[in-house]
């Protein structure tokens, strides 16, 4: 099977590198913080700079659906894709099947390399900490550049 670190350049490797490092720290903050979080972006503009958009949980007085906040990332990046080269949604996830939860970052390249990253978490019931299981990587759907 062929890594798409094969296909990709240096540039979209570095890109989705940063990206991915900085949408998970982000994401183990708000549950940190929280304990969950709804599903925020981030980019690398086309100069290269890392956009750090999603560090702040809007207030809401109810939580939507992570579907409909997904939807609508995705409609307001597809829109603007000639403003950036790369883009992350951090996600608060259940897998099924494995009854964990997990931060699951979609991860996508205007060079075409798409991602999904899962890291499955457990909270500890004695100390309420997070344990973190190793990513697991895996081909994405593109939804900005299709």
């Amino acid at each position: 099977m062929t890594s798409w670190r094969e296909i990709a350049s240096e540039e979209a490797q570095n890109d989705l590198d940063r990206l991915a490092d900085a949408t998970i720290a982000a994401a183990r903050n708000f549950l940190d913080r929280n304990g969950e979080f709804i599903p925020f972006p981030m980019a690398i503009k086309s100069d290269g700079e890392l956009a750090l958009i999603g560090l702040q949980q809007p207030e809401v007085p109810e939580i939507p659906l992570s579907q409909d906040v997904i939807d609508g990332i995705v409609e307001l990046f597809r829109d603007r894709r000639d403003s950036i080269r790369a883009l992350a949604i951090g996600i608060d996830v259940h897998i099924e099947g494995e009854d964990m939860d997990a931060i699951e970052v979609r991860l996508e390249h205007r060079e075409g390399v798409s991602l999904s990253v899962l890291i499955p978490y457990l909270r500890d019931p004695l100390d309420e900490n997070y344990q973190y299981e190793e990513p697991r990587a895996q081909a994405g759907d593109p939804a900005i550049w299709v």
